[in-house]
């Protein structure tokens, strides 16, 4: 039993003619007399019973799948969205290599132990533009021009296909396979707009990928397409360019003073928790931070940005919190919260706008914090005592606002926590915009970064962190803000 139309099958093969049997039997039981009468009756109720337990377990299996298929296709949503959500940060400024690489690092992370190579179309020549694989400690690493594998992947391009004549073509019509040695395969996969030809993107591994990962890889070359298509028209002058305002004007200031009220100059927490706070605003203010309390022993950290920038993005973000904060005592429960909001922004009238945002609460009389994800990065537990840290398996949600996801699209999720143990909650401005000159680094390398910190106190330890992932030589804003939050259990 594969799918839903097989079960229905053996419905109609088994109990559909065992019906049939029961009921000629009972007839034939009911116009006759003595023992063979009563064994007839017995038959008949034998072949109901039969038929009644195929029946229940086929309708089980067939409600498992539907179960099972509604949970893969909400992964698989929350996986492309927030791939299109991260391509879509990318900066028109930047140069093409740096919004390629930015670009591959994400596909690396939903893709994992893949190498993926990018040549693109330049002055009619497939040309090599960069490249990303895991090394061996599982960090993603720059593949080289110089490269063996390049130089061979080049070669044999060439041998199979030219820059003009898919130009011509508009990009590949389908994925060309390709073999390489100890066991290699990949694909060659088209990066085209609209049968205007960029790109082509190369994957090589040992394992064959799923077909969610293909799809994965389907929609960022169509998502790299655009990144190609919105350089070349930023290059030309093409793109529309908004008004510029003066600087310091009203709005500006206004703005600046929303979402500086966003991010609460101290943090006061219970009994058996220390929390520390690090935040560097950039020019393009998105992020907040707020901690409310629920009850006399139990608090809750919120921790969220905005896709927009400027006054109405101020104006989104204040109003977010007062709806928060209207809620807050019918709806504590993190997952209650984000759902009751999600339905109240869905019936908004600014769908440009959506939130990312991670509730958490935690109690005075409890080492055991709940928290509910809307889009954001998945949190790092620090056990200092045991010596590691460790990214938890959590489903990190799709943005408030973003889509009308159903009735209760987050769910309340649950992590331990023992003396000394803590939660460090970040946005992504942090991971994708470290800072000019810096290249940008996954959940995997904050992780290495706290597995080397010895226990300290709240503070500390975020000021090891911040020493780790700054560099000291810049003293020019981020590009976008930076928000970290961490939470020790004493």
């Amino acid at each position: 039993m594969t799918d839903t139309s097989s079960n229905n099958i053996i419905i109609i093969k088994y109990c559909l003619p065992l019906s049939v049997v029961s009921f000629i039997i009972f007839l034939c039981g009911f116009f006759l007399d003595g023992i063979f009468k009563t064994s007839l009756w017995a038959a008949a109720v034998f072949s109901i019973l039969v038929c009644l337990i195929i029946y229940c377990y086929t309708t089980e299996q067939i409600t498992n799948q539907n179960r099972n298929q509604i949970k893969n296709l909400s992964f698989k949503s929350e996986k492309l969205s927030k791939l299109h959500y991260k391509l879509h940060l990318v900066n028109p400024k930047s140069e093409l290599k740096e919004k390629v690489n930015f670009a591959l690092d994400l596909l690396s992370e939903s893709i994992p132990n893949r190498i993926f190579v990018c040549f693109y179309c330049n002055n009619n020549d497939l040309t090599y533009l960069t490249g990303t694989r895991a090394n061996s400690l599982k960090k993603i690493e720059k593949i080289s021009s110089e490269d063996p594998l390049v130089l061979d992947i080049s070669n044999r391009i060439k041998t199979l296909t030219d820059c003009e004549s898919l130009r011509e073509a508009g990009g590949l019509d389908k994925p060309i396979r390709l073999s390489q040695g100890n066991n290699v395969n990949g694909q060659i996969m088209s990066v085209d707009f609209y049968s205007n030809f960029y790109a082509l993107m190369i994957e090589l591994g040992k394992e064959k990928l799923s077909d969610l990962e293909n799809e994965i890889l389907l929609e960022f070359c169509k998502s790299l397409a655009l990144i190609f298509e919105d350089d070349e028209r930023y290059k030309n002058n093409i793109a529309i360019k908004p008004k510029a305002n003066k600087p310091n004007s009203d709005s500006d200031l206004l703005n600046n003073q929303l979402f500086n009220s966003m991010i609460p100059d101290d943090f006061s927490t219970l009994s058996g928790w220390k929390l520390a706070k690090h935040f560097v605003p950039s020019s393009k203010r998105a992020d907040f931070m707020d901690i409310l309390n629920l009850t006399t022993d139990k608090q809750m950290i919120l921790l969220g940005k905005c896709s927009g920038y400027g006054l109405n993005a101020a104006l989104y973000v204040s109003r977010l919190k007062l709806i928060i904060r209207c809620f807050i005592e019918e709806f504590q429960s993190p997952a209650k919260l984000l759902n009751k909001i999600s339905r109240y922004l869905n019936s908004d009238l600014m769908p440009d706008i959506f939130i990312d945002l991670t509730a958490i609460t935690f109690s005075a009389s409890d080492s055991q914090v709940t928290l509910a994800m809307a889009g954001s990065t998945i949190p790092i537990i620090n056990r200092t005592r045991s010596g590691f840290a460790e990214i938890p398996e959590l489903q990190t949600g799709i943005p408030l606002g973003l889509f009308n996801q159903g009735t209760e699209p987050y769910k309340d999720q649950y992590l331990n926590l023992m003396p000394g143990d803590g939660i460090l909650l970040h946005t992504d401005g942090i991971t994708d915009f470290p800072g000019k000159g810096l290249e940008r680094i996954s959940n995997e390398d904050l992780k290495i970064i706290l597995d080397k910190i010895p226990e300290q106190n709240a503070d500390d330890m975020l000021n090891s962190i911040v020493r780790q992932i700054k560099n000291q030589n810049i003293n020019e804003l981020p590009e976008e803000d930076h928000s970290i939050i961490y939470l020790k259990a004493e």
